[in-house]
């Protein structure tokens, strides 16, 4: 797969809104995970299998928006396809996200109304990947069956449904917009990037990695507590190890590490066992201090969390001037004396 040419990277550019640096850094990922060019749909698939690893069922949900991003109907993601993905999900337009979710829910017929019929079915499919087989029976009775309804009944509400058969793309984008839970529930649920080469996930669990930034001054200048630094993590287990891990591309935010930012970041690694610890630390300079709340570890295969409370400085400037720590679970770590 060659590089891309200048006029290429202009009109992606162009396309998605994304940066020629950003372009650049997928597509030499791409590269590498997608050699033959292309993600197919079973890679595709396998790849929401293995985000939600215990949701009912995700393949109904991965097979509806991979025909969505499909514009030639070849049955795989090329580079540009693929960077759609990427753009819609990391950007912020809320708009552009809830008409892709249209798009895929009425069956890419755009300008077409959505049905209430078809919608219920739709509805189902989300549910099949954000539920979980060993959801438990609700404080109120409810068990599992009479929960969907009533979320669906919900949902069909709020989109005007219970006075009407069908909904237009411009009524359901005003009405998810008005309502930040209709919203959270019905925009594209995306699948970021893994890290494994040629997407292979065997062996391997799925941890995520949430990392809080602080809003706490510095002493001296009081500066804001984020940092543009490059940021790393390795994870101590009871039986391995990881390698380096650095923390780029957040879920929640492009700018990860800001101040107040809570930035959400996957990885699949080969199981660790018990997290035991964790080593942390960034590489930036006397201008890129950053104060760390918290570090928490889910291994979602096996749902488990760890707890690393941290509340201190990384930064070679003030305090212990230190921009490395080792922590353990449950223990903030300090400043060293």
């Amino acid at each position: 797969m060659s590089s891309l040419t200048p006029k290429e990277l202009n009109q992606l550019s162009e396309d998605t809104g994304l940066s020629k640096l950003s372009i650049q850094d997928w597509h030499k990922r791409f590269t590498h995970d997608c050699p033959s060019g292309s993600l197919s749909k079973e890679r595709y698939v396998n790849l929401y299998r293995a985000y939600y690893p215990r949701a009912r069922n995700s393949d109904g949900y991965a097979q509806m928006f991979f025909t969505t991003f499909d514009d030639d109907r070849d049955q795989a993601l090329n580079f540009r396809e693929f960077l759609r993905i990427v753009a819609i999900t990391q950007g912020t337009d809320e708009k552009a996200k809830l008409e892709i979710a249209f798009k895929a829910y009425n069956r890419n017929h755009l300008e077409n109304n959505l049905s209430r019929k078809h919608f219920r079915s739709v509805i189902t499919t989300i549910l099949d990947l954000v539920e979980t087989p060993d959801d438990q029976e609700e404080e109120d009775g409810t068990n599992n069956e009479e929960k969907r309804e009533k979320i669906i009944e919900w949902t069909l509400r709020c989109l005007g449904f219970d006075d009407k058969n069908e909904i237009s793309r411009k009524e359901f984008v005003r009405r998810c917009k008005d309502d930040a839970n209709l919203y959270e529930f019905l925009s594209f649920h995306c699948v970021p990037k893994p890290n494994c080469p040629d997407g292979d996930l065997r062996g391997k669990d799925k941890y995520k990695i949430s990392i809080k930034t602080g809003t706490e001054g510095k002493k001296l200048i009081g500066n804001k507590s984020g940092t543009n630094a490059n940021v790393f993590l390795i994870i101590h287990g009871e039986t391995a190890n990881s390698e380096s891990i650095q923390l780029q591309n957040s879920h929640t935010h492009k700018d990860p590490f800001e101040h107040g930012h809570t930035d959400i970041f996957t990885q699949f690694l080969p199981s660790l066992g018990e997290i035991k610890g964790a080593t942390l630390w960034h590489t930036g300079d006397k201008n890129q201090g950053w104060y760390v709340d918290n570090l928490l570890i889910t291994n979602e295969t096996l749902n488990q969390t760890t707890y690393f409370p941290i509340q201190r400085w990384l930064d070679s400037d003030e305090y212990d001037k230190m921009t490395k720590v080792e922590l353990v679970p449950d223990q903030p770590p300090g400043y060293a004396q």
